[in-house]
């Protein structure tokens, strides 16, 4: 999504019209945060998905370095979210 304030989406999807969707937001921080992180890598697919159906080949594996690639549960849900095993670069600095 584009910035809070905005409207728009750029990708996987070009639609200037489209909202964030943040509410109803649970009192959990935690549970708050797994939804982002679901939400992220539901986007992941989504991408991944129209890539392939611009003739992209299909992701069979993700390789990830940065910070995210530190943390096991980001990792976990990507991995199951994707369907394909997601990879810890060797060298994490992205």
């Amino acid at each position: 999504p584009l910035p809070s304030g905005t409207s728009g989406e750029r990708f996987p999807v070009a639609d200037v019209s489209m909202v964030s969707v943040t509410a109803p937001r649970p009192e959990s921080d935690a549970d708050f945060l797994h939804a982002l992180l679901e939400a992220i890598a539901r986007i992941e697919r989504r991408g991944f998905g129209a890539m392939a159906s611009l003739g992209a080949s299909e992701v069979c594996r993700v390789r990830t370095a940065g910070g995210g690639a530190r943390n096991d549960a980001w990792t976990s849900i990507r991995r199951r979210v994707l369907g394909v095993e997601v990879e810890t670069a060797t060298q994490l600095e992205a």
